[in-house]
C-alpha cells in the first residue's frame, strides 16, 4: 500500500506491506501465530511493525502475525531503485514483492513536490447530516469537594482533570477511602477511575452512594480508565472504598518502552500502594445516566 502517484524517493515516504499467512487455496488463516522473518534489499529504512511481545517488535525483522496478518513499514530513501522484500516461515512458502521507488527532483534543496500532490478528495459518504447523528448515554456530575481517611486536604488532586496528580492514603486499610461531595443529588450510574499502577494492578473495592453499596469488584488493568457500572441509587456522596491489597496481574513485569526509550507509563510513583492498605487515586469522574 502507498501513495496512489507512486511511492516516492524523498526521504519521507512509506509504503505499508501487508503480510497475510494463507491455506492452499488463498484463504487467510485466522488461528495463524506463526514467526515471520523479513529480510529486504535496496534503497530503503525498514521501519518494522508491531506484535505482542518483548518491546512489541519495535524495528525487529523477526515479528508473528497475530490472527494470521500484519503490517510492516517500508521508509524511501533519496535515491530511487528497487526494493525487494521477502517474509519467510518453517513450512511455509515464502512471499516476495518488489517496490519501485520513483525519483524526486530537488534543486537547492527543495522539491517542488507535496505529499499531498495526487491525492483526490472522497465525498462518497454525502453531505454532513443535518440532525444529530448520536445520542448521548451519561452525563458527568460536578464534584464540588471531597474527605478522605488520610491526606483529605490532598483529595481535591483526584478531580482536578490533571493527571499528573494524585490523592493517596497512609497505606493502611482503615484510611483507604475517600468520599465526594456533589453538586447536586444525582442517581450514579457509573465511576470512571483512573488508579494508581492501572496497567498492572486490580484493586478490590466499593462503592457507596450516601451509604448504600451500588459496586463491589475488582478494578480491571488497562491503558488508563476502569469504568465501574454502578446499580443505580439517588444520592449527594459517592464514596470510594478499598478492600483489601492490589494484586499485580501477570503483565506487571512486561510494561516496554516507547520508541523514543521512555518507560511506559504506569501512574505515579508512591510507596504506599506496594503496601497492603494503599489506594491512590489519579482521576475520579462520576456520572448520571442521561
Amino acid at each position: 500500500m502507498q501513495h496512489p502517484t507512486g511511492f516516492k524517493a524523498d526521504g519521507a515516504d512509506l509504503a505499508l506491506v501487508q503480510v497475510e499467512v494463507v491455506d492452499a487455496t488463498g484463504n487467510r488463516c485466522p488461528i495463524a501465530l506463526n514467526m515471520i522473518d523479513f529480510e529486504f534489499t535496496g534503497p530503503a529504512e525498514w521501519r518494522g511493525g508491531l506484535a505482542q511481545g518483548p518491546d512489541n517488535y519495535i524495528l525487529s525483522k523477526q515479528l508473528p502475525v497475530e490472527g494470521g496478518v500484519n503490517r510492516i513499514l517500508i521508509r524511501s530513501k533519496t535515491v530511487a531503485g528497487k526494493i525487494n522484500i521477502t517474509a519467510k516461515s518453517p513450512g511455509l512458502k515464502s512471499g516476495i514483492i518488489e517496490l519501485t521507488t520513483l525519483a524526486v527532483t530537488v534543486q537547492n534543496g527543495l522539491s517542488s513536490q507535496f505529499p499531498a500532490d495526487g491525492l483526490k478528495p472522497s465525498l462518497k459518504r454525502g453531505a454532513t447530516p443535518l440532525a444529530q447523528t448520536y445520542q448521548t448515554s451519561r452525563k458527568a456530575v460536578k464534584i464540588i469537594a471531597a474527605t478522605a481517611g488520610a491526606n483529605a486536604d490532598k483529595a481535591n488532586l483526584s478531580y482536578d482533570d490533571n493527571e499528573l496528580s494524585d490523592w493517596v492514603n497512609d497505606g493502611n486499610l482503615n484510611t483507604a477511602w475517600i468520599k465526594y461531595n456533589l453538586e447536586k443529588e444525582t442517581l450514579v450510574t457509573q465511576v470512571e477511575l483512573k488508579v494508581n499502577g492501572f496497567r498492572t494492578k486490580a484493586y478490590p473495592i466499593r462503592i457507596l452512594v450516601d451509604d448504600k453499596e451500588v459496586f463491589r469488584g475488582n478494578t480491571i488493568p488497562s491503558l488508563g480508565y476502569f469504568t465501574a457500572i454502578c446499580k443505580p441509587a439517588k444520592g449527594k456522596t459517592v464514596t470510594i472504598q478499598l478492600l483489601g491489597s492490589g494484586k499485580e496481574t501477570v503483565e506487571s513485569g512486561k510494561i516496554g518502552v516507547e520508541v523514543n526509550g521512555k518507560k511506559l507509563d504506569d501512574g505515579v510513583e508512591r510507596a504506599e500502594i506496594k503496601s497492603k492498605g494503599g489506594l491512590s487515586i489519579i482521576e475520579t469522574e462520576i456520572y448520571e445516566a442521561k
